[in-house]
């Protein structure tokens, strides 16, 4: 390991300029009590020739001298070069004491050795625990009260809370505490070497019951290499961590870097995984921030960990005004998108929360969920279909909400494939009707969920949504054209998958892998993109409150993941082998499936907006009249259940689509075919995979 040299000269420049401006004080200060210090009473034999010619200042600047070479050569002798000393600790400052103190006893020494007055260096010690000690600790004067706090006290429960999954090596889950059955002393190597490691460092010493021996850090920043923090060195870059955890005896790893981009993460667990050292991650920044979280709870590490993105932030501002005392409504509130809509939006003091939902059992947890969180929240809990027209318009019209979050939708792929028409009465009408009341009703915004299925569609799920963006878009040009005004401002959010929703391929890995495997993947090439679900709202949110409406906005979904790639992640992090422990099998893509995601059609241009997740898509001129006609239409082969003319309709409203269907009966061909089958209620269908 190529340990970077510890650049040190500045500092021992600045501490060799206030040891003498010291020293000058202490002079003065001797002068103004009437001490005339720079003359040698008796000097020794060996000093009296070279001194007896030698003007005041040259005396003055001989002993300065000496005293900077004795006192800048015992701070390098008590190392205090390398602490970084924005985070200095007790132990940082006995050192500095015990370097001062002794370089003045020694100067004294000096002094009562040359018969000199030994009062010059007393006072010269005095000065330089002053000036040197105000500098070195000077961040912790002016700012260290002002720093933000990231610990959340709960006297209720241990401060340091650290689980594993496991026995196994790399193992990562919830459980027992690990304590348990482990040695009396772990020895433990801190990944992040800024103020959520320190947070870690101290957390573990506070709690030295606990058994854990903080080792050392490991930083990506080259200058933080060899400096010490509360007396623990840096000790390399994470690129040196297999080399130094072996060479240390390393058994445990704690990631304490909260933003930190998933790639990052993914290396580092590779590596603790080849060493065979334990790993946990401290929570992601935005629970710690919201206060759902500690540094002090150390936890496994999860998937949404290891996504390719960094951290985003919203206008805390901008959305408090665009929501706080506004009469909210989201439909789908009981689903994955919908009840975290419902969470963010209740933090942000609406004058009314309606949750607008036909799952009765999702609704029902949702309100107990709000009524413990935010018990103040003004709420009203709506059962309903989107698709009962006369429900959707006595609802707005009875509550009069200023904001619709459209969330509600069949989003299952497969099982539209299957009920063409159950994503027409769902995803198509069902949004109508909730657009033509908050025409009625004079809402100020309608934002409608979309999805990136949209986009070159291969599937019907895929098609409605793009009826559904076109819906919005006309509906918007209309409004503006007609009235006059842009309310209500129709916007459609577009963006991938969001890992943790019920409809994700990640709870089906989670069974198979709990099962035993075998872990099911359609294709080796098959990416997606993913979001956390947190992070999916809370640009929603952003998106809502910047759009100016007509426009199809994009989130930045980062880069994409293949399924594969995500399915080996997850056997890992259930402290399991890929092959070994857990095979993985694979399906062929299934109907309506695409091998890869899009965000963006040839056809489409891009528009960055103010926020650098958010882009806005430049779509083609829709023509309302016609659509609303092809709509119609779609309708009624619906309620004929016609699959094959509502597909062929599709087609026809969205050129870009192109069916991905493969309808077999079960005998039809042999369990090994590509094609993957499943029971259709309409007549079976035998198409061509793309």
């Amino acid at each position: 390991m190529d340990k970077p040299r510890i650049k040190w000269s500045t500092s021992v420049v600045v501490d060799a300029l206030l040891v003498n401006l010291a020293f000058l004080f202490a002079y003065l200060t001797c002068r103004q009590l009437g001490f005339n210090l720079l003359e040698l009473s008796t000097p020794l034999l060996v000093y009296q020739s070279a001194l007896a010619d030698a003007s005041p200042y040259q005396l003055f600047f001989s002993i300065a001298a000496v005293v900077t070479i004795v006192r800048v050569s015992l701070f390098l002798g008590f190392n205090l070069y390398k602490p970084m000393w924005r985070y200095a600790a007790a132990q940082e400052f006995r050192a500095l004491a015990m370097s001062i103190t002794l370089a003045t006893v020694v100067l004294i020494g000096l002094s009562m050795l040359l018969k000199t007055a030994w009062v010059l260096f007393l006072i010269d010690g005095f000065y330089n625990f002053v000036l040197i000690g105000f500098t070195k600790f000077s961040f912790q004067i002016f700012h260290g009260g002002r720093r933000k706090e990231v610990f959340v006290s709960d006297e209720n429960r241990p401060s340091l809370s650290i689980r594993l999954l496991k026995p196994q090596v790399g193992s990562a889950s919830e459980g027992a505490p690990l304590s348990s059955g482990r040695k009396p002393r772990t020895k433990v190597l801190i990944v992040g070497a800024g103020e959520t490691g320190i947070g870690v460092l101290r957390a573990l010493r506070n709690h030295p019951e606990k058994g854990y021996v903080p080792v050392g850090f490991v930083d990506d920043a080259p200058w933080k290499v060899g400096r010490s923090i509360a007396g623990i060195e840096v000790l390399g870059t994470t690129r040196d961590l297999t080399y130094i955890a072996r060479k240390r005896e390393i058994e445990e790893v704690v990631i304490a870097i909260p933003s930190a981009p998933g790639g990052k993460i993914r290396d580092i667990i590779r590596q603790c995984e080849y060493r065979g050292c334990q790993f946990k991650i401290v929570p992601n920044i935005h629970a710690i921030l919201e206060g759902r979280a500690s540094i002090n709870h150390i936890r496994e590490v999860r998937f949404e960990d290891l996504l390719n993105r960094s951290t985003s932030h919203s206008d805390i501002a901008e959305v408090s005004k665009y929501l706080s005392g506004k009469r909210v409504m989201v439909t789908g509130a009981g689903g994955s998108i919908g009840s975290e809509l419902c969470r963010q939006v209740a933090k942000l003091n609406p004058e009314l929360l309606i949750l607008f939902g036909r799952g009765e059992n999702s609704l029902y947890f949702m309100d107990i969920e709000l009524r413990e969180s935010e018990p103040e929240l003004n709420r009203a809990l709506i059962i309903g279909d989107i698709r009962d027209n006369a429900k959707v318009c006595q609802i707005i019209r009875k509550y009069k909400p200023d904001i619709i979050f459209h969330a509600a939708a069949h989003k299952h792929v497969k099982f539209m494939e299957n009920h063409p028409d159950e994503a027409v009465k769902n995803n198509i009408l069902g949004t109508q009707n909730l657009i033509e009341a908050a025409i009625k009703h004079d809402v100020e915004a309608f934002i409608l969920v979309s999805s990136d299925k949209a986009v070159n569609p291969t599937s019907v799920y895929g098609a409605s949504k793009r009826v559904t963006e076109k819906l919005i878009q006309s509906k918007a040009n209309s409004v503006r054209e007609i009235s006059g005004r842009d309310a209500p401002r129709f916007i459609a959010v577009r963006f991938g998958n969001v890992i943790g929703s019920r409809a994700s391929v990640l709870p089906n890995f989670k069974r198979q892998i709990a099962k035993g495997g075998p872990v099911t993947v359609t294709h080796r090439e098959a990416t997606r993109y993913f979001m956390t679900i947190p992070e999916a709202v809370q640009l929603l949110i952003q998106a809502g409150a910047m759009s100016n409406g007509g426009e199809i906005l994009m989130l930045d979904m980062g880069e994409p993941i293949k399924i594969l790639d995500l399915a080996q992640d997850l056997i890992r992090l259930s402290g399991l082998e890929v092959d070994k422990d857990i095979k993985i099998a694979f399906t062929g893509l299934e109907p309506g499936e695409k091998l890869y995601e899009e965000l963006l059609t040839p056809q489409e241009g891009v528009t960055a907006t103010k926020h650098q997740r958010i882009f806005v898509a430049q779509l083609e001129k829709i023509e309302e009249r016609q659509l609303l006609s092809d709509i119609k239409e779609l309708s009624q082969l619906a309620d004929a259940l016609d699959a094959e003319g509502i597909v062929a309709k599709f087609q026809e409203l969205v050129p870009t689509y192109e069916p991905n269907r493969a309808f077999l009966a079960e005998s039809a061909k042999d369990k090994a075919s590509e094609i993957i089958r499943f029971e259709a209620e309409t007549n079976p269908v035998i198409a061509n995979r793309q």
